[in-house]
């Protein structure tokens, strides 16, 4: 029991630098793609549009997520889940935070999968007619979403192993008598 309660306050640190992580991940991630914003020219209003839609979209939708896994935060210290096996409520609770937040991490892996080929095959030609020369293309984010987002469904589901483990293990020992 000791070790899984250990577990139990490991993985969710874990959780919480993770959803921590996830947050900062949130707010940082159209900083390497400003340099689209602002495009004027029919030429490349492809990735304008890209811009200003895709990425726009996107970024909208990990911020949500990534504000669901902060309400995991204040829930883990509301559930008393650092101090306490869970009881029924606190583990039915989790465990749906824990679906929501793989659910919202692996929906974001696909999403940006699919945006880095679009980016892939945007035509960047005209750039230089509005003052970007040499644009780079930059994929850093896209994989470091990858990495973030899957080590997240990690965290998140050993973290619900482990709620589920220590309150079935406190409750087998408490009909026990131990």
């Amino acid at each position: 029991m000791r070790k899984l309660f250990k577990g139990q306050r490991i993985l969710s640190v874990l959780y919480i630098l993770a959803s921590i992580g996830m947050f900062l991940f949130a707010l940082a991630f159209m900083t390497e793609y400003s340099d689209l914003f602002g495009l004027k020219l029919p030429q490349n209003q492809e990735i304008a549009m890209f811009h200003d839609v895709i990425l726009q979209t996107f970024n909208r939708q990990i911020f949500a997520w990534s504000l669901v896994g902060v309400i995991g935060i204040a829930l883990i210290v509301f559930l008393e889940i650092l101090s306490c096996v869970p009881d029924r409520f606190a583990l039915v609770v989790m465990l749906l935070l824990m679906v929501a937040c793989c659910y919202g991490a692996a929906n974001s892996i696909m999403n940006l999968q699919a945006i880095s080929v679009y980016y892939q095959g945007l035509d960047f030609q005209y750039l230089s007619l509005e003052g970007l020369e040499n644009y780079q293309l930059q994929f850093t984010t896209f994989r470091l979403g990858v990495v973030f987002n899957a080590l997240y469904i990690l965290v998140c589901g050993a973290l619900a192993i482990d709620l589920t483990a220590s309150h079935l293990t406190f409750v087998r020992l408490k009909k026990e008598g131990v």
